[in-house]
């Protein structure tokens, strides 16, 4: 799902890109993996898609939630390598003999002054990640892949799949730093999500991907939100003696010491901006722990939150609902065994 559109033609040979030109005489440069039918390129599923209009003008449009970055200049736009200006997610592209960014009103849902209960928090996650995984599940035909790990987010979306009856095959991560593509070398310089994956064409891996971030995890996140409830993050978990987070934390501890003031709002625009991962030439990725509705978790009590943010209790009580044999599996603490190449240059 890699795309560069530019008013003069590129070689990007080197990634494997064809070429195409639009009506407007702009030209469309893509990876492997798109179809083309009437006027337009697609590419993904019913929660991850792209797609690329190329007559009359053209026009990119994506389901909700976009998984990538779009950055454009005066003469290109693409996801796959920097430009002078990002387009937020809530921004549609479009381009006729210029660029022009439509924005979608009233994009992010408000937020509520009402605070929510654990088993309020855990119904929305439940309703969410069976939501998508269905939607995902109603049209796929290619075979899906489950990494067999430990990680909380891993487990929590395998656990839905065996609620929903979902077949899927079991694969290990290789020990050692998989083949890159091209394409994919360049990406994993900018996006760490990359570093983490391999290739595999034809298939769909499913992913735990987004699930600190949008589950109330991602420590200096939940730093942003506390502080506003005069909450210290670090103070709660130098008083936790053990915890699924506790070492993880130790990643954010500096950063989450500082004092910023930020809203709900502009802390669920940051999240709704947080890109990680998408489809790459013929490999697709699901990622099901991201969903306008989680943003209510913005709102979640005390308690709940700081039961997530330290021992992933909320995505733990998923695993519980959807497939309870599944926690025996779980790892002491988080990335306590990923591969080394995952956080390696």
């Amino acid at each position: 799902m890699n795309f560069l559109c530019s008013d003069k033609i590129q070689d990007l040979s080197e990634l494997n890109f064809t070429t195409h030109q639009a009506t407007n005489g702009w030209y469309i440069h893509i990876d492997k993996g798109w179809t083309r039918t009437d006027n337009y390129f697609f590419k993904g599923f019913e929660t991850s898609w792209c797609k690329i209009h190329f007559d009359p003008t053209i026009k990119i449009e994506t389901n909700t939630l976009r998984d990538f970055p779009i950055y454009y200049n005066k003469d290109s736009v693409t996801n796959c390598r920097h430009g002078e200006t990002t387009v937020p997610v809530d921004g549609v592209v479009e381009i006729t003999d210029k660029i022009k960014i439509n924005y979608t009103p009233n994009f992010y849902p408000a937020t509520s002054i009402a605070t929510l209960s654990f088993q309020e928090c855990h119904n929305i996650l439940f309703d969410c990640i069976v939501e998508n995984v269905e939607s995902f599940a109603k049209n796929n035909d290619e075979e899906v892949f489950v990494p067999a790990q430990g990680g909380i987010d891993t487990l929590t979306v395998r656990s839905v799949f065996d609620h929903l009856g979902l077949s899927y095959s079991l694969f290990d991560l290789p020990a050692t730093k998989p083949k890159a593509s091209n394409l994919k070398s360049e990406l994993i310089a900018k996006y760490w999500g990359f570093s983490q994956v391999a290739e595999m064409p034809k298939s769909v891996l499913v992913t735990g991907f987004y699930g600190d971030e949008w589950i109330l995890r991602n420590p200096y996140y939940v730093h942003l939100l506390l502080s506003e409830r005069n909450i210290d993050l670090v103070e709660v978990f130098d008083s936790t003696k053990d915890c699924y987070m506790k070492q993880y934390f130790e990643n954010y501890r500096a950063k989450c010491k500082t004092n910023n003031q930020i809203t709900k709002k502009e802390l669920a625009s940051q999240i709704c901006n947080d890109f990680q991962i998408w489809h790459i030439n013929d490999t697709k990725f699901f990622s099901p722990l991201k969903h306008i509705k989680l943003l209510q978790l913005l709102s979640a009590d005390n308690q709940t939150i700081i039961g997530q943010v330290t021992d992933a209790k909320l995505s733990k009580s998923i695993i519980a609902k959807c497939n309870p044999s599944l926690l025996k599996l779980l790892d002491s603490k988080k990335n306590i065994k990923d591969p080394n190449y995952f956080w390696q240059d």
